[in-house]
């Protein structure tokens, strides 16, 4: 990206070099008409390289996501486990024991408007809970929930823009995300979250 900005800055400087020699120092029609010629494709290549720049801009802020905490697990049971869960930058990391076959963390998302998402306005969240469940319907009617609250279990900003954002400009939409993976002992789980909502990946080895 920066290789392609620099290129972009450098072939209008280069449209306004010529433009300016054509019309100070410019002898005779054809030396001039020359230079336009010249300054009119370097003004095409910026355009076209200048579009590349925000076409790319834009793709990466609405597909780009950001990575919000690591996650590890080991089993304790045949039904229950630990969740070590590290949040990237903020505090140490949380030990969680919860029952199931898949564990789960969930939170409040709030999605500005596609033009100010393209001016750079990251998606609000906040992650608000880690819980266990199972993969089977009938299991999980069976047993009790279990969760953990990452915070101090509401955000009251999501509560506050929730009941007010068809009434606010600026705001796509407010609601719930949660994503869920099955338990790994020994791999490690990377939680991030992207404009729309929360997703889980393996991290890579």
């Amino acid at each position: 990206m920066g290789i392609l900005i620099l290129a972009t800055v450098l072939a209008w400087a280069g449209a306004l070099g010529w433009l300016w020699s054509a019309l100070r120092h410019g002898r005779g029609l054809v030396s001039r008409l020359q230079r336009l010629l010249h300054a009119s494709l370097s003004a095409a290549l910026g355009l076209l390289l200048g579009g590349s720049v925000v076409l790319l801009r834009v793709a990466q802020v609405f597909s780009g996501d950001t990575l919000v905490a690591q996650v590890t697990a080991q089993r304790l049971g045949p039904d229950e486990f630990e969740l070590i869960y590290q949040p990237v930058g903020a505090g140490g990391a949380r030990h969680v024991r919860l029952r199931g076959d898949q564990w789960a963390i969930s939170g409040g998302l709030i999605k500005w408007s596609p033009w100010l998402t393209a001016m750079g306005f990251k998606s609000y969240h906040q992650p608000l809970r880690l819980s266990g469940r199972f993969a089977s319907s009938a299991r999980e009617r069976a047993a009790p929930p279990t969760l953990e609250d990452l915070g101090a279990g509401m955000d009251r900003l999501w509560e506050v823009l929730y009941w007010l954002g068809d009434r606010l400009p600026g705001l796509d939409a407010v609601y719930g995300s949660s994503a869920y993976a099955y338990v790994e002992p020994g791999a490690v789980q990377e939680v991030s979250v992207s404009p729309t909502g929360y997703l889980i990946r393996r991290k890579a080895r």
